[in-house]
């Protein structure tokens, strides 16, 4: 589980950096790893905020299955499926069309709850890398979200183009 609470420093309106978070692994090791906050409206309509390891080899954002009730979301609701962890451990999930918002931006994406409480909250690739250019500086431990249609965004491309 995260130890501290990274905040965020917004540089555009669509765009948006979130420091690495701290991560205390079971067997006593300090970790750094990439983070996102979302926001996730719980089934009071208020939004719960939740962070979210940032992990580019997973297709799908994935939550244990107790976040899933704290949610308002029945979890058999959605459709069933097997998900593989990296170590190649099988899961049963669910996934959900969700709402939620990642800085000031609002989507839907795809979202499995996992039928285990000792899953990490993932944030995957479908529905949130095509919407943002992610830059992953490791040396600042930080990523950046930077939206697609903007200034930025372009000088990214055009800076991955001619490598």
């Amino acid at each position: 589980m995260p130890c501290q609470r990274p905040s965020r420093l917004f540089i555009m309106p669509n765009s948006f950096v979130f420091p690495y978070n701290i991560i205390l692994k079971e067997d006593g090791v300090i970790e750094s790893v990439p983070v996102a906050e979302i926001g996730i409206k719980d089934k009071k309509g208020e939004w719960l905020s939740l962070f979210l390891i940032i992990d580019s080899g997973a297709t799908l954002s994935a939550l244990p299955k107790s976040d899933a009730s704290v949610l308002g979301i029945n979890v058999r609701e959605g459709k069933q499926m097997m998900i593989s962890s990296i170590s190649g451990e099988k899961l049963i999930g669910w996934q959900h069309q969700i709402t939620a918002r990642i800085g000031n931006e609002i989507l839907k994406f795809p979202l499995v709850f996992l039928d285990s409480d000792m899953t990490p909250r993932v944030l995957g690739r479908a529905g949130i890398f095509e919407n943002f250019l992610l830059v992953f500086e490791e040396n600042e431990k930080r990523t950046g979200f930077v939206g697609g249609d903007q200034k930025e965004a372009g000088t990214i491309h055009k800076i991955l183009d001619r490598i």
